[in-house]
């Protein structure tokens, strides 16, 4: 019996290990998914919130951005959008911080890649975004490439997914 319960001990301190390591070292996949829920909530402000903390939210959200980042978006009902660098980025966040009452921005069913270096990774998601006092939402397809500079994963590149309704309504 008192095998028995050396064993079970034994096989639960190393369960609690595992777990513990896990929870200390998390994986790349996990980081990534983490980084890019934190630039979601970056750029994410309620209506009560002040200039103050949307500039905070915005300049957070930024730094996980590359300097010489890129950013190809043509998301259906808008002009197409192409920015380069993170300063660009970031005062064209700043310039949606001050003109909207309120933007919600959600990252979804995150899926990443990693690359065979593990210093690069695709993360394929859907963008969810609901404008303050608007009972409707947009929602598409984006792709972010992510690479490791001094042990952080920044992006350094975004597009927009091309689906089939956007290729057909293109064609048109």
């Amino acid at each position: 019996m008192q095998k028995f319960l050396r064993v079970i001990g034994a096989a639960a301190l190393i369960g609690l290990g595992v777990w513990g390591w896990f929870l200390l070292f998390p994986g790349p996949e996990k980081i990534i998914r983490s980084r890019l829920q934190a630039v979601a909530g970056g750029i994410s402000f309620e209506p009560k919130d002040g200039m103050v903390a949307r500039g905070y939210g915005v300049q957070k959200a930024a730094s996980y951005f590359t300097a010489d980042v890129e950013m190809n978006l043509d998301v259906r009902g808008y002009p197409p959008v192409n920015l380069t660098g993170r300063d660009e980025i970031l005062q064209q966040a700043m310039g949606a911080a001050r003109f909207l009452r309120g933007l919600k921005v959600e990252f979804l069913d995150i899926n990443v890649t990693l690359g065979p270096d593990r210093q690069t990774a695709t993360a394929n998601l859907t963008g969810k975004i609901t404008l303050a006092g608007d009972s409707e939402f947009n929602v598409q397809e984006f792709n972010f490439f992510l690479k490791k500079v001094e042990g952080q994963w920044l992006i350094y590149r975004v597009e927009t997914v091309k689906t089939l309704a956007q290729l057909l309504f293109h064609a048109a």
